[in-house]
């Protein structure tokens, strides 16, 4: 993940940063992944960072177990892509609520002062 030197931006300017940096990254679970963790790794005080990497990386496990040796014999194709839908629509829900608020604690660094006001 690399994110962009901040500059004196709008508060309007500064979302539709956020959004785009949202949408690039919330492409796949991998993509997801790994922001998170990136992320982490640039700021390990943001523990909560390293837990939604490994939430995302074993919801990518269960995604790819749908489709291995045991799942594939128990579960009817139809009912596979349910599942898989499923936890990849639970995915992107929650990286398009978190990850925006990552990226409003790293512009609020880098700022000098708190832009969480700018959270709806």
């Amino acid at each position: 993940m690399k994110i962009k030197p901040f500059l004196r931006v709008s508060e309007k300017k500064l979302l539709e940063i956020i959004a785009s940096k949202t949408f690039s990254c919330n492409k796949d679970n991998i993509s997801r992944t790994n922001a998170y963790f990136q992320f982490f790794q640039q700021y390990p005080e943001i523990r909560w960072a390293f837990l939604a990497h490994m939430v995302s990386r074993n919801a990518g496990w269960s995604m790819c177990h749908l489709e291995g040796a045991l799942l594939s014999r128990l579960l009817e194709p139809e009912k596979r892509r349910e599942l898989f839908h499923a936890y990849e629509r639970a995915n992107w829900l929650i990286f398009q609520d978190a990850y925006p608020q990552l990226l409003l604690y790293h512009y609020s660094t880098k700022a000098g002062k708190p832009m969480f006001h700018l959270c709806k």
